[in-house]
C-alpha cells in the first residue's frame, strides 16, 4: 500500500506540538525521580536538599525533635502535591525548607557575671576630743564587706558596731573593710587633751589643823580594754584569746615602773555575790598570765573585781552579755 502523503505531512507538525507541550509543562520543574514521578516543582526538590543538608550537618542529633518536624513537613508536602493539590504542596515545601535551614540556631553566650562591688566603710568617734583618763565611743559601718578590723589595739570587729575606748594620748584609729571587691579604709582621730589647770587656791583661813587626809587614789594615766571574753560562768582564758592577751603584754612594756590594776567584770546573770567572786577570779587569771610573761613584777600589779556593776553593753542581749564578760588594764600614776 502506498503511504498517504497528507498524513506524512501532518506527523512532523504533531511531533513538534507534543514536544512544545512537554517543554511548557516542565517549566519550573526539576528532574528528581521519586515515587514513580520523574519531574517535581523546584520547591519540593529544594525542601529535599535542605533536609538532607541538615542531616549531613548533624542537626538530626543536635536538635532531633525540630529536625523530625522539618522532615515530616517535607514528606507531607510530597503527599499533598501527589494528591493534585499543587499550590498547597509547594507552600508546605517552602515551609519545610525554612524549618530545615533554621534548625539548631547558635545561642548567644551568656553575659559574664558582674564584677563584685567594692566595699565601703566609715568610722567616727563621739566625742572626738576628750580629756586624759576619759573615754569615748568608736562607731563604724560597712557594706559589701566580709571582714573588718580596727587598729591600733582593737583587731577584728563586726561589720557594723561600736566600742568604748579610753586612749591615753591622741590616737589615729583606722578601720579596714575587706570583701570580694577589694579593701577600703576609713580613719577617725581621738584627740586627748591634758586636764585643765587647777584654779588658784584661795587664802587659807585660820583653822584648827584637821587630821591628815588619806592619800588620794592613784590617777589613771592610760587604759586598755582587753576583750578576753570569757565563756559564761568561766574564768579561764581561751586559746582563741591568746592574741588579744598579747596586746596587753605589748601595752605594759610601754610603762615600765608604773603600777598596774587589773579589773574584772561579768554580765548580769547570777547573784551579785556570785558575780563579784567570778569577776575577781577572771581578773586574777589575767594577772597570772601577765606575771608568767615576765612583763611586770608582782609588787606593781593588783587585781580587783567589780562583778556586774559596770556594764558596757546591754545585758538583755546575748551579744551584750558577751561584751560585759571582760577584763580592763589600767596604768596608774603611782
Amino acid at each position: 500500500m502506498k503511504p498517504n502523503s497528507s498524513l506524512l505531512r501532518v506527523l512532523p507538525s504533531m511531533a513538534i506540538l507534543v514536544l512544545l507541550s512537554f517543554l511548557v509543562g516542565c517549566a519550573g520543574m526539576e528532574w528528581a525521580p521519586k515515587r514513580g514521578v520523574a519531574y517535581y516543582p523546584k520547591e519540593l526538590v529544594a525542601a529535599d536538599r535542605a533536609v538532607a543538608a541538615a542531616r549531613q550537618a548533624g542537626k538530626d542529633k543536635e536538635c532531633p525533635v525540630e529536625f523530625m518536624a522539618a522532615e515530616k513537613k517535607k514528606n507531607d508536602a510530597y503527599d499533598v502535591y501527589l494528591s493534585c493539590r499543587t499550590k498547597e504542596g509547594i507552600a508546605m515545601a517552602i515551609e519545610a525548607t525554612n524549618m530545615a535551614n533554621a534548625l539548631c540556631p547558635v545561642r548567644a553566650a551568656a553575659p559574664p557575671p558582674p564584677a563584685p562591688s567594692a566595699p565601703s566603710v566609715s568610722l567616727s568617734a563621739n566625742p572626738a576630743a576628750i580629756l586624759q583618763s576619759q573615754c569615748t565611743n568608736l562607731a563604724w559601718s560597712s557594706t559589701n564587706a566580709t571582714s573588718a578590723s580596727i587598729a591600733p589595739g582593737i583587731g577584728s570587729v563586726d561589720l557594723n558596731g561600736s566600742r568604748q575606748i579610753c586612749p591615753g594620748s591622741t590616737t589615729d584609729y583606722m578601720i579596714t573593710a575587706t570583701g570580694a571587691g577589694g579593701s577600703q579604709m576609713a580613719a577617725a582621730t581621738v584627740t586627748v587633751n591634758p586636764p585643765p589647770p587647777a584654779p588658784a587656791p584661795a587664802p587659807a583661813p585660820i583653822v584648827i589643823p584637821a587630821p591628815p587626809a588619806p592619800a588620794p587614789a592613784p590617777r589613771v594615766i592610760d587604759r586598755l580594754t582587753l576583750h578576753v571574753n570569757f565563756d559564761f560562768d568561766k574564768s579561764v582564758i581561751r586559746k582563741t584569746d591568746d592574741a588579744e592577751v598579747q596586746q596587753a603584754v605589748a601595752f605594759l612594756k610601754k610603762y615600765p615602773g608604773y603600777q598596774i590594776s587589773i579589773e574584772g567584770h561579768t554580765d548580769s546573770i547570777g547573784t551579785d555575790k556570785y558575780n563579784q567572786a567570778l569577776s575577781e577570779r577572771r581578773a586574777a587569771a589575767v594577772k597570772a598570765y601577765l606575771l608568767k610573761q615576765g612583763v611586770v613584777d608582782s609588787q606593781r600589779i593588783t587585781s580587783v573585781g567589780y562583778g556586774e556593776s559596770r556594764p558596757i553593753a546591754d545585758n538583755k542581749t546575748k551579744q551584750g552579755r558577751f561584751e560585759n564578760r571582760r577584763v580592763e588594764i589600767l596604768i596608774l600614776s603611782e
